[in-house]
């Protein structure tokens, strides 16, 4: 009988003692079991270290603490250790939806036929109803803006050593960089429409303070990718546009940052 395929968590983390609780139990009350969770943690002080090991004996849990630079570097950690066919990324203050999350997609990844497999995400807006962060299914669309979330997307360990990892000169847009070269690179993509994660509120890019470091990343994600002459013109006319209403919008209403609840193991 075939071993079933294992599946690896990457987690970076960097004083999340209130929310990292919640990812570790989300993961730690997987039905499906073949997985391993890596957390490259950046040297904590607040006590997300004492939470790392209570868990560390529950699960297959692994972590390591110490100083990076910056969460690419930490990711970029854990994937040189990664054993997994598959590879997603849930950060210190995400959870995983239920505890089926992994039997189901494990039915879905076993032929390893997609380099992708991107899943929905729904961002926890509290007080607000939670949106549903769906990929962006228009093949062009990457040109532009991220078009699939982090949380949601089951990347093959084969495109990794294909493409590379986490570019370390950006600080928030570093998923958007990968999987902006991951099609570039002619990857295989398989969409689903079951939701995998919560996204939690008090992410890098959520804050108010960082839009335009996140809009300047954005622009130099496109700036050194783009080759052709004719998308990086469009690209030009697209953020002549995008840009003062996205900073318009913000100043209107922004949502607290909130913290989502994990799953029940039940």
């Amino acid at each position: 009988m075939a071993e079933p395929l294992l599946i690896s968590i990457i987690t970076a983390s960097l004083n999340n003692r209130r929310t990292v609780l919640a990812t570790l139990e989300s993961v730690r009350s997987q039905r499906f079991q073949s997985f391993e969770h890596i957390v490259c943690d950046g040297g904590s002080t607040d006590g997300t270290l004492d939470v790392l090991r209570e868990f560390e004996d529950r699960y297959n849990l692994s972590w390591l603490s110490g100083h990076d630079r910056g969460i690419s570097d930490a990711m970029n950690k854990g994937l040189q250790t990664a054993k997994g066919k598959y590879i997603i990324v849930i950060q210190a203050d995400d959870v995983l939806i239920d505890s089926d999350v992994f039997s189901f997609v494990a039915s879905q990844l076993v032929t390893e036929t997609h380099d992708i497999c991107s899943f929905e995400v729904i961002r926890d807006r509290s007080p607000f109803p939670p949106l549903r962060y769906r990929p962006i299914k228009i093949p062009w669309w990457y040109h532009f803006k991220h078009t699939i979330p982090h949380q949601g997307a089951f990347v093959h360990k084969r495109l990794f050593k294909k493409i590379g990892g986490f570019r370390e000169e950006f600080s928030i847009a570093m998923d958007y960089d990968f999987f902006y070269r991951a099609f570039a690179a002619k990857a295989r993509i398989r969409y689903f429409s079951r939701p995998v994660s919560l996204m939690g509120g008090c992410g890098i890019s959520s804050g108010r303070q960082v839009l335009l470091k996140r809009l300047e990343e954005e622009k130099k994600v496109q700036e050194l990718n783009e080759k052709s002459p004719f998308w990086r013109a469009a690209q030009k006319a697209f953020r002549l546009l995008y840009i003062p209403y996205k900073t318009h919008c913000l100043r209107r209403h922004k949502p607290p940052c909130v913290r989502v609840k994990p799953p029940s193991s039940s």
